[in-house]
């Protein structure tokens, strides 16, 4: 596909001022005519216009790829077009509204070179789910970025021979009338602001990030927890085994919830993970308690805002249950969680999962799963 970089040459490098082609996941490249790309200009991939005082007084153009098409033919990358965008390392600055409205915009790849994050950068980025950084050991670029994506993100980190992925959870700002002082309070719904201030001097504070987890469990949606701790238990860089046994016992308490979630996704390789790590070797917490911490969570309003971005179906799906007299009684997770997956007709979750409960000497005579 071919690709049209326009720019403008700065006295240090290359300022990269819009994409024209057909390639909606643009990798931009390190260097154009042989000087670095050291900058994103202001609107580059916006929806908008670019305002005339950002205008450059005079553009280039270096062309890449093998379509061709005719002057005036090329279309510009921008807008609800961009689905996907990897900056190299040699960007530094991203210019003013830079992705504004970019409402497609799904994943964005950056490195802790980028030092400067224009004003409303990533407005209207409401799909913006995924970004991939890659670091050398700060993350400062990374608190920048997060600081302005209030979506919930997961985020892939190479560091060096280093991989890992975590989950920063979704907040929004409310502005709260204190009519007897006369001022507005703003207050943060959701646990994402707390998990965003997990970076110190350029450092992300692993331990603190897992430390916020009994505080997100109370308030986020299932889909955002079995994520964010199957994520740390998968990638344990920097996880303790007190934090790695909170989340394996959240898992197995939690199984009615997590565990349908997972068996609805399909997400065999995750269950498999989980079983063979011992979090549905536990017992799952009674119905009773359960139903008093989703009546705590729905008093706070907390993760109410998640409706929107996950989907309602998705939402009270993971949570829905059956009512069959159990609500005083705690049982084994693993058995609940077959007992989900024949449920569903998840036959191969079945087939593995008892093959599971044989392997470990649990076999329970008196009790069948039909395939």
């Amino acid at each position: 596909m071919r690709t049209v970089w326009e720019y403008a040459e700065t006295e240090t490098g290359i300022k990269l001022c819009r994409v024209y082609g057909e390639d909606v996941c643009p990798e931009v490249p390190e260097s154009l005519e042989g000087r670095s790309v050291e900058a994103i200009g202001p609107y580059c991939f916006s929806a908008e216009e670019i305002p005339r005082r950002f205008r450059e007084a005079q553009l280039r153009r270096q062309a890449a790829g093998e379509t061709f098409l005719e002057a005036g033919e090329e279309t510009p990358v921008r807008g609800e077009r961009l689905r996907r965008v990897v900056l190299p390392e040699t960007v530094k600055s991203v210019g003013d509204y830079c992705f504004y409205g970019c409402g497609k915009l799904e994943s964005i790849g950056f490195s802790h070179c980028l030092e400067r994050i224009g004003s409303g950068a990533f407005m209207g980025c409401g799909s913006l789910r995924q970004m991939e950084y890659t670091t050398s050991g700060s993350f400062r670029a990374l608190a920048k970025v997060l600081s302005e994506v209030r979506y919930a993100v997961t985020v892939s980190v190479t560091e060096g021979e280093k991989r890992f992925s975590l989950v920063f959870p979704e907040y929004y700002e409310a502005s709260v009338e204190n009519i007897p002082a006369r001022i507005f309070e703003v207050h943060f719904r959701g646990t994402g602001y707390r998990y965003r201030q997990c970076f110190r001097d350029g450092r992300l504070d692993l331990t603190e990030y897992d430390g916020l987890f009994p505080l997100a469990a109370g308030q986020e949606p299932v889909p955002v927890l079995v994520r964010l701790a199957y994520l740390r238990l998968l990638y344990p860089e920097g996880l303790s085994a007190e934090a790695k046994e909170r989340y394996l016992d959240w898992f197995g308490r939690r199984v009615r919830e997590a565990g349908r979630y997972l068996l609805e996704q399909d997400d065999l390789e995750a269950i498999r993970f989980l079983t063979e790590a011992g979090a549905f070797d536990r017992t799952a917490a009674p119905e009773a308690v359960r139903r008093e911490e989703r009546s705590r969570k729905t008093a706070d309003g907390a993760g109410d805002f998640y409706m929107a971005s996950l989907g309602e179906d998705i939402v009270e799906g993971a949570v829905r249950e059956e009512e069959d007299g159990r609500s005083g009684r705690e049982e084994p997770a693993l058995d609940v969680l077959t007992e989900l997956a024949a449920g569903l007709g998840r036959t191969e979750a079945v087939g593995f999962l008892m093959d599971h409960r044989h392997k470990r000497g649990g076999t329970k005579k008196k009790k069948t799963f039909d395939l």
